[in-house]
């Protein structure tokens, strides 16, 4: 997800307002700056010669950073508004909210497609309805959305959960609380194969939190996917590399540029009937992807 507008100064040296996010996809240290400046000259010239070939940036670290600035300051409800409004407007279209109950505790277990923009087509079609809604996200988008939108969880190099006792918790007050929880059940964007997307095993996680708080789970997907740049950036880094999780690193680079191409358009989301406390995960998925005939191999 986008990180926060930034600007401050560390050791005399500029923070611009991706470099977190950066530093967090990359799995790069505070002090690997001279890494950090590599890979954003990469990024800068990758996008030049996009521009010049195609009239569009590949990666759009200029494009996204200009847009972080404008919203500066803005988080939450007013952000994601802000955002579905830019290039005319974009639609998102709810099928099934009725499913997702007007008040009380209720997680949301939804498929993860696109990355970035899957939140905020959520977000769009539900905060109307469910303004307490939080969302389980990498802890860098804390300061992007605020911290009254989202259950923070840090993830190691192989999108694995490091911060398990405090992000269960937290899980577990806003649930306790009467909130509404949205989980992105596998925690990564899935690959591409035959056409068809292929999204990793979902974690248990969900399963055992609303086991413990006796919570049900509501089943969502987003219709929509990438672009094929993104796929193919990401399978080309995943064959150099023979390591999936390089992979799902490096295209993880164009999420803001996937973002900004989808803003204008049409998208609908979809969700399913409430399922039981412990609901096994690979149900939970089986009964997600189900909500989009097609789009899942």
């Amino acid at each position: 997800m986008l990180a926060a507008a930034g600007g401050k100064m560390s050791h005399g040296v500029k923070n611009h307002p991706l470099d977190d996010a950066l530093r967090a996809r990359l799995h790069l240290s505070k002090t690997s700056r001279f890494r950090l400046t590599l890979v954003r000259v990469a990024l800068h010239v990758v996008d030049a010669l996009s521009r010049l070939m195609t009239r569009k940036p590949f990666f759009a670290l200029q494009e996204s950073e200009n847009l972080l600035h404008q919203l500066k300051g803005v988080t939450g409800a007013e952000l994601v508004d802000k955002i579905l409004k830019r290039n005319g407007g974009t639609r998102i279209v709810p099928h099934g909210l009725s499913h997702i109950p007007a008040t009380g505790p209720v997680i949301i277990a939804s498929t993860h497609p696109t990355g970035m923009f899957d939140f905020v087509a959520h977000a769009g079609a539900l905060l109307e309805r469910r303004p307490d809604l939080k969302v389980v996200a990498n802890v860098e988008v804390e300061e992007f959305l605020g911290p009254d939108y989202i259950v923070p969880v840090k993830i190691d190099k192989q999108n694995r959960a490091v911060s398990g006792r405090s992000t269960q918790t937290a899980m577990q007050d806003h649930l306790n609380g009467g909130g509404a929880l949205l989980i992105f059940g596998s925690g990564r964007v899935p690959k591409r194969r035959n056409g068809k997307l292929v999204e990793p095993d979902w974690r248990n996680g969900t399963s055992r939190i609303s086991e413990s708080c006796g919570v049900p789970i509501v089943p969502a997907a987003l219709d929509a996917r990438n672009s094929s740049y993104y796929y193919r950036v990401r399978a080309l880094a995943e064959r150099l590399s023979g390591d999936d999780n390089i992979g799902a690193m490096v295209g993880s680079l164009r999420y803001s540029s996937e973002l900004l191409e989808k803003l204008g358009g049409r998208f609908d989301v979809f969700y399913g009937d409430p399922l039981g406390p412990g609901t096994s995960a690979q149900e939970l998925k089986t009964r997600a992807e189900a909500l989009v005939p097609g789009l899942y191999a």
